[in-house]
């Protein structure tokens, strides 16, 4: 009976942890995240955003927006969008069911030129993928990965290192030299002691930091050639495991897009941290890359009177998984001499 009784109270405790409660709840039918670069608040026009996109890999309406302005001759090649104005990408998941779901990514950009030329105002990129929700990660109809989602990971369960971010083969197989972007590395360092600002909300440490290796991509294309070095970070709330800012040169999403290489600077973002350094203050920070700006994910109270969403709550949760252990060895010992 006292082991039942052990064993029951374990099992509550584990319950009890928001990590497994929460991560559970993440990918359901209706769940949406939007993460946002805002721009400037006295915008220059060399405070821009700059997006690589492949024409024959965009949809269809993105595609055709592009190409009225772009002669017959260009309709093929890759195309820089310089973009002035706010950028948004939004994720929705729908139709989960049978180990997989459906992600809508839509990107939206706002002030757009092409090629530094020709403006439109607004442009919005979104496809569909298939999420496999056992091992999450995107999967297409051949079942080939094409990585993993930015938007979560399980907190209990964090990416191993040297594990598949994003599958590069579609890039390689267009003659770009690069590689596969794979975990570097995971650290709960990132951020120690100090608050994190995004516009949907205020975050409190520990964070769960995971960081890409850092890559060369190199693309003789068109008479061309583009050259650069992709990687990125990502930041996620450590009892969630939700993505709460980031910087990505290129993600499985974007890349479904057909965004081959993108910037991810949050000037306003950036003028929000200088204004917190300005007055001196201490232990909070704005990541001037993508951040999270709505999501209808609930997360634990952090108001005073909730429990600590910091490492001490799961402090206190393994000492007193400790005590119990320790009581329960007492009173096996007490019933052994008692029956002797």
């Amino acid at each position: 009976m006292r082991r039942r009784f052990f064993f029951v109270i374990i099992f509550l405790i584990f319950l009890e942890s928001p990590q497994v409660v929460l991560s559970l709840n993440i990918v359901q039918n209706g769940t949406y995240v939007k993460y946002a670069l805002l721009a400037p608040t006295g915008r220059e026009k060399n405070e821009i955003n700059i997006f690589e996109v492949y024409l024959p890999w965009l949809p269809k309406d993105a595609r055709e927006a592009i190409n009225e302005h772009l002669e017959e001759t260009n309709r093929e090649k890759l195309i820089s969008l310089f973009v002035r104005g706010d950028v948004f990408i939004t994720l929705n998941i729908s139709d989960v069911r049978n180990n997989i779901a459906l992600v809508n990514i839509t990107l939206q950009l706002n002030d757009v030129w092409v090629n530094n030329r020709h403006h439109i105002p607004q442009l919005n990129i979104s496809r569909t993928l298939v999420l496999d929700t056992m091992t999450m990660e995107y999967k297409t109809k051949n079942n080939i990965t094409l990585g993993r989602p930015i938007f979560f990971i399980d907190p209990i369960h964090p990416p191993k290192k040297g594990s598949l971010m994003v599958n590069m083969k579609p890039v390689k197989e267009l003659g770009a030299i690069t590689k596969n972007l794979v975990v570097g590395n995971i650290s709960y360092q990132w951020g120690e002691n100090s608050r994190l600002h995004t516009y949907y909300r205020v975050f409190q440490p520990p964070y769960i930091y995971v960081s890409s290796s850092v890559v060369p991509f190199n693309w003789e294309i068109d008479g061309g050639y583009y050259s650069a070095t992709i990687g990125t970070y990502y930041v996620y709330d450590f009892d969630t495991g939700v993505l709460i800012t980031a910087y990505s040169d290129v993600s499985p999403e974007l890349l479904a897009l057909g965004v081959i290489n993108g910037d991810s600077y949050d000037y306003l973002a950036a003028e929000n941290m200088d204004k917190l350094e300005k007055k001196g203050t201490k232990y909070e920070l704005w990541n001037p890359g993508f951040n999270l700006y709505d999501t209808n994910i609930e997360f634990p109270e952090t108001s005073s009177t909730a429990a600590p969403r910091t490492g001490m709550r799961y402090f206190f949760l393994l000492s007193l998984t400790c005590l119990i252990i320790t009581y329960s060895m007492t009173q096996a010992k007490l019933l052994l001499q008692n029956n002797r």
